[in-house]
């Protein structure tokens, strides 16, 4: 079954699951949320001046040599897609309601403490949300790997941070997991990656833009694959017409940044520490177009 027609429901959700987080998500979603924008908005007004001791510096070349391989969301997966090598990036986006197996399966294929993780949400959509993103995953994994859902090792961070081994030839892969409205994301590659997805919360700003939206997701996807260490960023790389960038954060090292398109007014990024060759989507419409700024 393909995935629908694209929708929107632009809620403030940007829906990043941590045991710490779960029980007064609300509050600390909104921290995370204000302190990137915070964060963001010093960029800008640092910009005039002169360059701090960390500030990134834009590294002026674009990934033109990126090759992006569209895929349906389908309950079967292609056969010649394997597990990413260096340069490579699986992104995956669905909505809550979409697995692959019926429920009853898929509930089956949980761990332990996904199970205690699920049971201690707060509301029964998060829990809904949890589980579905965890499923999943289990089943990409699974396909990936040529093992079975349920004895896939995930080890978590408890911040939607996931890596796993191949139990044969020992390479590994990192995933994240985003949510953005009615939509979950899931980013599958051989290196650190960070997932960001930005959502106008209901009656925003009117300095809430789309170009804010995105400046926001890119600089939010830096932070989450450097698990949220202070960044500083040179204000064009933010502001880039272009839908890839490489730059370098200092001690950081090189990051690799691509905006992810999404409908509406939903703004959505990638960041990755190695340079994108090859991109498979899943799950994207025909008139959402990669490699192209929606601004």
């Amino acid at each position: 079954m393909s995935l629908d027609s694209d929708q929107v429901c632009l809620t403030a959700s940007r829906g990043r699951d941590s045991g710490a987080s779960r029980a007064v998500e609300g509050g600390v979603e909104g921290a995370i949320e204000s302190s990137v924008a915070s964060a963001v908005e010093r960029t800008a007004e640092g910009a005039a001046g002169a360059p701090r001791a960390h500030a990134a510096r834009l590294a002026r070349e674009i990934a033109t040599a990126t090759a992006f391989q569209c895929h349906p969301l389908t309950r079967s997966r292609p056969h010649n897609v394997v597990a990413p090598r260096a340069g490579e990036l699986h992104l995956w986006r669905f909505r809550c309601e979409w697995l692959p197996v019926p429920v009853q399966e898929g509930d089956s294929w949980l761990s332990k403490t996904e199970r205690e993780r699920a049971r201690l949400h707060p509301n029964a959509a998060l829990r809904k949300r949890f589980i579905s993103a965890r499923v999943v995953v289990r089943w990409i994994v699974a396909h990936l790997f040529d093992s079975e859902p349920h004895a896939v090792d995930l080890h978590d961070d408890g911040n939607e941070k996931l890596r796993a081994r191949h139990p044969r030839d020992g390479r590994g892969i990192t995933i994240d997991i985003a949510y953005g409205g009615i939509w979950i994301m899931i980013g599958v590659a051989a290196t650190t990656l960070g997932l960001s997805v930005v959502v106008p919360a209901p009656g925003a700003a009117p300095d809430q833009t789309p170009e804010a939206s995105r400046r926001h997701a890119r600089y939010s996807s830096l932070c989450s694959a450097l698990r949220y260490a202070p960044v500083d960023i040179d204000l064009e790389l933010l502001f880039s017409p272009t839908a890839t960038g490489a730059f370098d954060l200092a001690e950081y090292g090189r990051w690799h940044v691509l905006d992810v398109p999404m409908a509406g007014k939903i703004r959505a990024a990638v960041a990755l520490a190695q340079p994108l060759t090859q991109v498979h989507t899943f799950g994207w419409p025909k008139s959402l177009v990669f490699g192209e700024a929606n601004a």
